[in-house]
């Protein structure tokens, strides 16, 4: 009985490692998300403020940074939550 707990830690124990590893190439995809999104709305901006007219970048600005916010929830959020299930998992190893 005591070894079906052990091995259903390391199993979990595992299946965290992989999780994190996941998330962090989930972060560096939020990275770039975030880079994109000021690249263009910065581009956008400056083409308006040069060419004059009504500010139509701040839809996208507000709508896309909506989306961006959303992802970065989902990103990191889920890291903490796994980050912490680590922790505890640590904690009960020692």
């Amino acid at each position: 009985m005591v070894e079906e707990e052990r091995v259903k830690e390391i199993v979990k124990e595992e299946f965290l490692k992989q999780r994190l590893a996941g998330i962090k190439a989930e972060a560096k995809g939020w990275y770039y998300h975030l880079i994109i999104y000021l690249v263009v709305n910065v581009s956008f901006s400056v083409y308006v403020l040069i060419t004059g007219g009504f500010f139509w970048p701040v839809f996208p600005i507000i709508f896309w940074g909506a989306g961006l916010a959303v992802h970065c929830i989902g990103v990191f959020g889920e890291r903490k939550r796994v980050s912490k299930e680590v922790e505890v998992l640590k904690k009960s190893k020692k």
